[in-house]
């Protein structure tokens, strides 16, 4: 059935629900899960555009981007409680999340991708769509959509 799940986290309480969805499917399978995160620069600032903390020497913008988003992995990781014998593999990657993460269900030989419905979009939700609509649409394997907690049919009851 399922061998590898993909999850991909924005690092949100709705990220760590998934990764513990997809742990909890894994567990009985003994399939792995795989956690990303897809980092992006905007659009509007270019490579060239350097920056410097105090006490530190100038770099791009770009490699702050992505030392913060390693730097909130590993928050991430270290937060999670997940079942024993579940194995977990993390790696971030930068591009479009949804293109991104489509060329990852292609390439990568998942099963199932494991997503919240809602993360850190806010406002840019309104304007582009989240993550999990476009996965929904465009993922070559079935998408398991885990709702915010309150929702869904445990919320019924």
């Amino acid at each position: 059935m399922f061998r590898r799940i993909l999850v991909p986290v924005d690092y949100s309480e709705h990220s760590r629900a998934s990764v513990r969805i997809a742990a909890e499917l894994a567990a009985p399978l003994g399939a792995s899960v795989d956690i990303i995160h897809v980092w992006d620069r905007p659009t509007y600032v270019s490579d060239g555009v350097m920056v410097r903390r105090p006490g530190e020497e100038h770099r791009s913008l770009s490699d702050l981007i992505r030392e913060n988003a390693e730097n909130d992995m590993n928050e991430f990781l270290a937060k999670l409680e997940l079942p024993a014998g579940v194995v977990v593999k993390h790696r971030m990657c930068s591009g479009e999340p949804a293109q991104k993460l489509v060329e990852e269900a292609r390439t990568g030989g998942y099963d199932l991708i494991v997503v919240g419905t809602h993360g850190r979009a806010g406002v840019l939700h309104l304007l582009l769509g989240s993550t999990a609509e476009r996965l929904i649409r465009l993922s070559p394997v079935p998408v398991l959509v885990v709702p915010p907690k309150g929702r869904g049919p445990a919320a019924v009851i």
